[in-house]
């Protein structure tokens, strides 16, 4: 590594999920949920594009392409209903949402990714 470009490589945080940051109505969503709900959208986009005032943004594809290749699962009603037995044990849903994007190995992992899980 170039001399000096040390120095500015900051070593990051952990990500914090605070329920604070996410609105009230919001849902988080895990990668194979997000690529279903664009797939669907892409699916209607002929019917869509007839609708003048419909405009999708040129940013769509890249984010199907992302939520697919991001999904490590391919049944989001499946990743889902085995994640929420977690919720009586005080797991957010974001919490659960990071937890089904990153697929963790072992507790250690899952401690390191969502370290307000530790309590």
């Amino acid at each position: 590594m170039a001399k000096g470009k040390k120095d500015s490589i900051k070593k990051q945080e952990p990500l914090q999920l605070r329920k604070q940051d996410i609105p009230k109505n919001a849902k988080c969503l895990t990668d194979c949920e997000a690529a279903q709900i664009l797939q669907t959208i892409q699916d209607h986009m002929v019917v869509l594009s007839k609708d003048p005032t419909f405009k999708i943004h040129e940013s769509f594809g890249s984010g199907l392409q992302y939520a697919k290749a991001g999904a490590p699962y391919t049944n989001p009603q499946s990743v889902r209903r085995v994640l929420e037995t977690l919720i009586p044990y005080g797991v957010s849903d974001g919490e659960i949402s990071v937890i089904a994007n990153v697929c963790p190995e072992t507790v250690e992992e899952v401690f390191a990714l969502v370290p307000s899980l530790k309590v």
